[in-house]
């Protein structure tokens, strides 16, 4: 058996030694240089230094922007600030938690505990109707309606945060938020170009006013949060269809929508049945910021805690707070 093997170490040991393990080296490496510096930053107050330099950055022609654009306007410099430190936000978010889910892999946890969205979790009523429901009244029809997002690997995290941090990162760099007429407008470059993002999905969201407010009579959940949701996943397109083939307002799987009984093409029957879900999950983990992290990666990814390295979602439970503020004073006039 030896004399088989000979050969084939022979073949795969140069492969090792010349290819696999130089790369994965310069991964460590690089990863083990980030966690440093992440670290030391953590111990220093950065942020009159963070805030001089997104100022001056805001003041400054973006790297690669071009000095032409599609629209008349100027820069909005607040606006452009606070932008900035939300994608910079981003790409350190999403590198810690890169460099904490290696460092889980040989056994080093980390100590910092993960903060519950308090803040909103009160504006749920204790009397709200989802806490009178038991869970089998929402069950699905089969368990794979009500878990379709998959439970990701090691790999698919990591290179999910670092594609997402170093996007954010870029963005940092290169965008600006312009106003025209009034109205404040993301201007970042795409292939040399100049293209023009929307900056605020308020309107867009609250067209659909009454229907967030039928939802969130029928399932008892604040119509603020139903709101945030909305924006976070779609900012308010309801012909909106992701990669992975999320549809509409919610971003309700396919599966998922026909388990909960709706027409996700439908805005109205898409928006109960986004509600209906993210009812369910309060009711299966009974804490908003795990509902919200299973509406995001999935139950799957909240039961086995591995949510907590996934930097989308840590970045989707720490911005729809800041999105149900805007909206409930919307609400409360309406």
């Amino acid at each position: 058996m030896n004399k088989y093997l000979v050969p084939i170490q022979k073949n795969i040991k140069p492969v090792l030694k010349g290819w696999i393990w130089p790369f994965f080296r310069q991964v460590l490496i690089l990863i083990g240089i980030l966690a440093v510096l992440i670290f030391l930053a953590g111990k220093i107050d950065w942020e009159p230094f963070e805030n001089w330099a997104f100022e001056k950055m805001a003041r400054q022609e973006p790297i690669g922007q071009q000095t032409s654009f599609p629209m008349q306007g100027k820069v909005s410099v607040s606006d452009t600030v606070e932008y900035k430190k939300e994608q910079y936000l981003i790409f350190k978010t999403n590198i810690k938690n890169t460099v904490q889910l290696v460092l889980s892999k040989v056994g080093i946890k980390s100590n910092t505990p993960n903060q519950s969205l308090t803040s909103i979790s009160d504006e749920i009523a204790k009397n709200s109707k989802f806490n009178d429901l038991t869970f089998t009244n929402f069950e699905l029809e089969t368990d794979e309606a009500t878990d379709t997002k998959k439970t990701l690997s090691d790999w698919d995290i990591i290179k999910d945060n670092l594609s997402d941090g170093f996007s954010a990162l870029a963005d940092m760099l290169a965008v600006r938020v312009m106003t025209e007429n009034g109205e404040p407008i993301i201007v970042k470059v795409i292939d040399d170009k100049p293209v023009v993002v929307e900056y605020d999905s308020s309107d867009k969201i609250m067209r659909w006013g009454k229907e967030i407010q039928a939802a969130s009579e029928k399932y008892g959940i604040d119509p603020a949060i139903i709101a945030a949701v909305i924006e976070q996943e779609s900012g308010g397109n309801p012909d909106a269809n992701s990669p992975a083939g999320a549809i509409g307002l919610m971003q309700l799987m396919p599966k998922t929508a026909e388990g909960l009984g709706v027409n996700p093409y439908d805005p109205a029957q898409n928006i109960e049945g986004g509600t209906k879900y993210l009812a369910i999950q309060l009711n299966r983990f009974g804490s908003l910021e795990l509902a919200l992290a299973a509406y995001n990666a999935g139950p799957g990814n909240v039961l086995n805690s591995r949510y907590l390295y996934i930097s989308e979602t840590q970045n989707y439970i720490r911005n729809v707070p800041a999105l149900v503020n805007k909206y409930q004073s919307q609400f409360t006039e309406m």
